[in-house]
């Protein structure tokens, strides 16, 4: 070396050094620059969960005119009305590690494919068998599309943006909820072109392809953290099987026929996931790819956010199937008129929603407080109409209490997701991502089943007991809003983990 010459020093990155050797995995962290076309690549993000939703509530109120298109069978009803929601449940885990074991922006692509050719499918389809495979196909792409938008969330935006963009996926979520009762009963009654339920499921055709072209232009393609680990077999099984078997007692019981094999299904269901965890946590000592990161669950807030989420599903999503049902066939709506009933509702989620992070920077919990006010009030109102008003007067009551319970719940859903995700490291994005959804569908499974149980007499031929259902579905709601908002003000107050 030459007299008056000084070595540079060496360029730190932030990251620890790699064992042996071997590349360190790309930077993915809080600290790392921000995509500059992150605002727009949430618009094409937002594509995801809002079909994710409006498929699974479109088909409630589009129902009745699918079967006069095929004269359904009791079994294959089930299956076009429910076969999605069992598999997309299904498939949340699995679908959050594809994204981070292959690329988030990838997969999310290929999950946009996936769902435009299966709702085309659902669409043309010619015969009950059709459809209900096409449904199927539909709920398995779902669970490849809605994991990855929480997981791109979590490693595009900063810390200090990031509950913007979550308000703006609690307004997509909700709208696709709201949007698939209101068009799912418009569309059929409009007939276009002749077609009836048809143009039902080609809504998502042409939204699925801007959202495929927009999402490679705004967002950065990602290198996959895990990329080349291999996919844990074993895992997607024992977890498939535990929650099937969980989902389905639950979808028996609905029907009135959940004893006595449902119990047995259950206490099969729980050993399964029991094992499934053993399994994750003896893969992840050996330092092998895990489906679920057990560790996620050792601090306490990360549970708190995902029993909370279950929690705020249970209560919210059978709620709104129960108020469709009772509009059409307590109060006599067209299915189109039911749908506009929530058209309010739509628009106060999605108010609640944009306002709820600026409310909670300034208030904090109180704005929590707030929130769960407004949602147990709208409630309150909603079981008071029913209680109180014949079923023919009781349309305008109960779009008003809906709509202030949609304020709150708007206000609500940001705010508890980004409990979960602030423990999320950004490296296991995806798989934090399909954990939280699915509680949430576990728990929209558990309150629909447990309103069922309310809804459906004992006693074949004797009338439906709207009533009965209408208030037991409040009373859950009421009850599912305020442990939800007890135990996220517990989580607030412990340190995140960003």
């Amino acid at each position: 070396m030459k007299p008056g010459r000084t070595v540079p020093a060496p360029r730190t990155t932030g990251r620890a050094p790699s064992r042996a050797g071997a590349p360190a995995p790309p930077a993915e962290a809080d600290g790392a620059p921000p995509n500059p076309r992150r605002w727009h690549a949430l618009a094409a993000l937002a594509v995801g969960p809002f079909l994710s939703l409006f498929d699974q509530f479109c088909v409630n109120l589009a129902a009745p005119s699918i079967n006069r298109s095929f004269t359904l069978s009791p079994f294959e009803f089930q299956a076009v009305v429910g076969g999605y929601s069992l598999v997309y449940g299904l498939g949340l885990i699995t679908g959050g590690r594809l994204g981070d074991l292959f690329g988030r922006r990838r997969t999310y692509r290929l999950g946009l494919v996936l769902f435009a050719v299966t709702s085309l499918a659902c669409a043309l389809a010619w015969s009950p068998a059709v459809l209900i495979a096409a449904r199927l196909a539909q709920g398995a792409s779902a669970a490849v599309l809605q994991p990855q938008v929480l997981a791109l969330i979590r490693v595009q935006f900063p810390p200090a943006e990031r509950a913007r963009a979550l308000s703006w996926y609690g307004v997509s979520m909700s709208l696709g909820m709201i949007c698939g009762q209101v068009l799912g009963g418009a569309l059929p009654s409009w007939n276009l072109l002749d077609l009836g339920w048809r143009p039902v499921f080609l809504v998502a055709v042409p939204l699925c392809a801007i959202a495929h072209v927009a999402i490679a232009r705004t967002a950065p393609a990602d290198r996959a953290p895990r990329a080349g680990q291999g996919i844990d077999g074993a895992g997607i099984a024992l977890s498939t099987g535990g929650f099937a078997l969980l989902l389905l007692p639950l979808a028996a019981l609905r029907e009135g026929s959940f004893l006595p094999a449902g119990p047995v299904l259950l206490c099969a269901g729980a050993l399964l996931l029991t094992a499934f965890a053993g399994h994750q946590v003896r893969r992840g000592r050996k330092n092998r790819t895990v489906l679920l990161p057990v560790r996620f669950f050792r601090g306490r807030t990360f549970g708190l956010g995902v029993l909370l989420n279950f929690l705020l599903y249970m209560s919210s999503v059978p709620f709104a199937v129960m108020l469709g049902l009772y509009l059409q066939d307590e109060s006599h709506l067209s299915p189109a008129a039911a749908g506009l009933v929530f058209t309010p509702a739509a628009v106060a989620i999605a108010a609640g929603s944009r306002v709820s992070p600026a409310l909670q920077r300034r208030h904090g919990v109180r704005a929590l407080v707030a929130a769960t006010a407004l949602a147990a009030a709208g409630l309150a109102g909603a079981l008071a109409t029913v209680g109180l008003g014949t079923p023919d007067a009781v349309v305008l009551p109960l779009t008003v209490s809906f709509a202030v319970y949609g304020l709150g719940n708007g206000m609500i859903v940001p705010l508890l997701t980004g409990v979960v995700l602030a423990q999320v490291p950004p490296r296991d994005a995806g798989a934090g991502s399909g954990v939280l959804s699915t509680a949430q569908q576990l728990g929209a499974a558990a309150g629909i089943a447990v309103m069922g149980a309310f809804l459906y007499p004992a006693a074949a031929g004797v009338p439906l007991r709207y009533a009965d259902a209408m208030g037991a579905g409040t009373a859950l709601a009421v009850l599912g809003v305020l442990c939800a908002a007890l135990l996220a003000a517990a989580a607030r107050r412990r340190p995140a983990a960003d």
